[in-house]
């Protein structure tokens, strides 16, 4: 890298930095602010803001491990595992988990930008960049959850592939699989790659089938630890809703939200547009509509500029994220966060553009960013 390069490879890792130090005292003032904030009496209450939604299930794996019949078997090993050897040193599960999290999320700001790099020029690499850390629900970037481990592994799983280091490319999606269900979709994009760089033929390919079959075999081993470990299988074959409830995710994901269904994309829709167009829908569940009308937007805006394997990765993310149907209530809960798993979507769009996001943008992100932020702590919205 030259001299000339670096200052705007740089960038990224400032951003980042940024928003850690500024989501901090955000946090902070937003949750002693509320009437039933606790006093502060040791460090530990300073990561009270923090400990909401799904960090409740991470600090109990961090703390106990899995048990049989906890709903916590619905949340896949790697990153709680990797917070648990932390926790050896600091004693503190959550602080743990943030600690993997924003270690995680510094790599992937630089991991990111050098995927971006690859097709695009370095203000268009520095804007989608951008994006991904600004999106209003990348917020979860800097929360005790798993999407900073799991974008870190994607990305090093593409950037593997297109730099054919396929047996890289299977470990990083094996230990994707390993931290979030959407990880087995990397052997998507991950065959294409490996079809494209031997000429479209399968007899070649042969080859490369090994480091491919490395991204499934990671979420079949989550599946034979739940059942060995946990007793947590259950199999089901006499549909795919229950083959999916009862294989592919745990039983008890039902506690945590227990009128969820996976529906063919079209029918989520129409009954979450049902949902959103009558009285007494949650308030939140406008916001989870607006981030993922503007993030599809971002997908068709920059279709043309995207690799045929991003595309069709980032479609098939989109398509299963609106295909979890959540209740009538909230049809879409965490909708945004969901669809952050296509980051793609963001190098596509950045490609269309001539140049970096503007200052005044940045701004209008970080307060949007920030906003969610407080609606977390508050737990007013569901990330």
């Amino acid at each position: 890298m030259t001299s000339a390069t670096l200052p705007t490879a740089r960038k990224p890792l400032l951003l980042w930095a940024c928003l850690r130090v500024v989501s901090i005292p955000v946090a902070l003032v937003a949750f002693f602010l509320l009437s039933n904030a606790p006093p502060i009496t040791s460090w530990r209450r300073l990561l009270a803001p923090f400990y909401a939604w799904d960090a409740f299930y991470y600090v109990a794996i961090v703390r106990d491990g899995y048990q049989a019949g906890k709903s916590t078997a619905n949340f896949h090993p790697l990153y709680p595992w990797l917070s648990a050897v932390v926790n050896v040193v600091f004693r503190e599960p959550l602080l743990s988990l943030l600690l993997v999290a924003s270690v995680a999320g510094l790599l992937l700001a630089q991991a990111f930008y050098r995927l971006a790099l690859l097709d695009c020029d370095e203000q268009q690499s520095w804007h989608a960049t951008a994006l991904l850390l600004l999106f209003p629900a990348s917020i979860a970037l800097f929360v005790p959850y798993t999407e900073s481990l799991f974008l870190l592994l994607s990305v090093i799983c593409l950037l593997a592939a297109r730099e054919k280091r396929f047996w890289l490319a299977g470990l990083a999606g094996c230990l994707a699989a390993l931290t979030r269900q959407q990880g087995i979709f990397l052997v998507i994009p991950l065959a294409w790659e490996a079809w494209e760089t031997l000429d479209r033929s399968w007899s070649n390919a042969i080859k490369r089938l090994f480091a491919i079959a490395l991204v499934p075999a990671g979420y079949a081993a989550w599946v034979f630890y739940r059942s060995l470990a946990i007793n947590d299988v259950r199999p089901d074959f006499s549909s795919v809703q229950k083959f999916i409830y009862s294989v592919m995710l745990s039983p008890t994901t039902y506690e945590i939200l227990d009128q969820q269904q996976f529906l063919p994309p079209w029918v989520a829709l129409w009954r979450a547009a049902k949902v959103l167009s009558r009285s007494g829908t949650y308030p939140a569940a406008y916001i989870d509509a607006a981030m993922a009308a503007v993030f599809i937007g971002m997908f068709v805006l920059g279709w043309r500029q995207l690799r045929t394997s991003y595309r069709i990765y980032s479609t098939v993310i989109i398509l299963v994220s609106l295909s979890f149907f959540t209740g009538p209530v909230n049809p879409y809960i965490s909708l945004p966060r969901h669809l952050l798993l296509a980051f793609p979507v963001f190098i596509g769009y950045a490609a269309r553009q001539r140049s970096g996001p503007s200052p005044l943008l940045i701004i209008v992100l970080v307060v949007c960013q920030m906003t969610v932020l407080c609606l977390f702590v508050w737990q007013k919205w569901v990330l």
